[in-house]
């Protein structure tokens, strides 16, 4: 199969949009003819190169929908005729309320073949706009992010210079409030250490960084192509934010679970869709959740299985199931 995906191609693969068009691209390479188109600069002159390299049968956009995204999908199936387009919304800003008034002007004449999403809200916004709609999630490399021994994490911790003797609480993704990071000053002390990897795809808020820093947490801001060993040497993860600061479907707590990590987690996105809030992972309501479940998963005696939850979600069941979405989207 000849497939085109438009995504965010980039070296550093700590971010969310790279992330997703990395493993997909790459799984999907092992059997089928894969064209790369990258989201940024995604400028005409880019556009053309990919047109001059072949006819696809499918073009699948991976992104944040917007009018652009949708007259980008049309335009190249003008261009390619009888391609089958595609478009992942792999971000929740689609369900704002700005967002649902122009799509519902243009999108009935932009539409593509189909439209894929993770949880039911999108699904319904998009249906009710004429759509074809299905359902895909996000994958995670269950071989890369394994679970570790307490050897090995002793090892990391003295590598990275973090205190053997601590509670190591963390978070990996973008320093910003509207992740609402700023929820873990109240989390650090004692015993607990908060450690946050920033991703460098995105300038971090300076203020948010001092205000962290000066309540004791550990900020890292910068890359790191190990990302699995500061899973590794962590004893827990957690998620705090509350509306669209992520993709719907976050890859670091998938990426924690399949570490066998506990994650502590607020009802964001697709997660309380597709996960019961048990077995080591926890859903929270409101911040003041946070501290007292973390007590618990300090004391021992809890069961922690997340690894078993996000197994069926590896990047090879994900895009074989992608195969056959695109083989029954080819024969409508």
């Amino acid at each position: 199969m000849r497939i085109c995906l438009i995504g965010n191609f980039r070296p550093n693969l700590d971010e969310g949009f790279t992330n997703v068009a990395f493993n997909m691209a790459r799984e999907l390479g092992k059997h089928h003819e894969i064209m790369k188109l990258n989201l940024w600069p995604l400028s005409c002159s880019t556009l053309c190169r990919g047109v001059i390299r072949g006819h696809p049968q499918v073009i699948h956009y991976l992104t944040t929908p917007s009018i652009v995204s949708f007259w980008i999908l049309r335009a190249l199936s003008l261009y390619w005729r009888g391609s089958k387009t595609v478009m992942s919304v792999l971000h929740p800003d689609a369900l704002s309320l700005r967002r649902r008034a122009i799509f519902r002007r243009f999108i009935p004449v932009l539409r593509p073949d189909l439209v894929l999403v993770q949880y039911p809200e999108t699904e319904e916004m998009f249906t009710t706009f004429g759509c074809q709609v299905g359902f895909l999630p996000n994958g995670v490399d269950t071989d890369r992010f394994r679970p570790c021994s307490p050897e090995s994490k002793e090892q990391l911790r003295e590598k990275y210079g973090i205190d053997p003797g601590k509670f190591v609480i963390l978070h990996i993704g973008h320093l910003r409030r509207d992740r609402n990071l700023q929820t873990l000053s109240q989390i650090q002390g004692g015993n607990n250490q908060v450690l946050i990897v920033a991703s460098t795809y995105q300038r971090a808020d300076e203020g948010l960084y001092q205000e962290l820093t000066e309540s004791g947490c550990i900020i890292w801001k910068r890359y790191f192509p190990d990302i699995e060993e500061i899973y590794a040497l962590a004893d827990c993860y957690i998620f705090p934010a509350q509306e669209n600061g992520c993709l719907s479907l976050p890859l670091s707590v998938l990426e924690a679970m399949a570490c066998n990590l506990p994650v502590i987690s607020t009802r964001f996105g697709a997660l309380p869709t597709m996960f019961q809030g048990d077995k080591g992972l926890w859903f929270v309501e409101k911040e003041e959740d946070f501290l007292p479940l973390l007590e618990r998963i300090r004391g021992g005696g809890m069961e922690v299985n997340t690894r078993e939850k996000v197994l069926p979600y590896s990047w090879e069941n994900t895009v074989r199931e992608l195969e056959q979405i695109y083989n029954r989207v080819i024969q409508t």
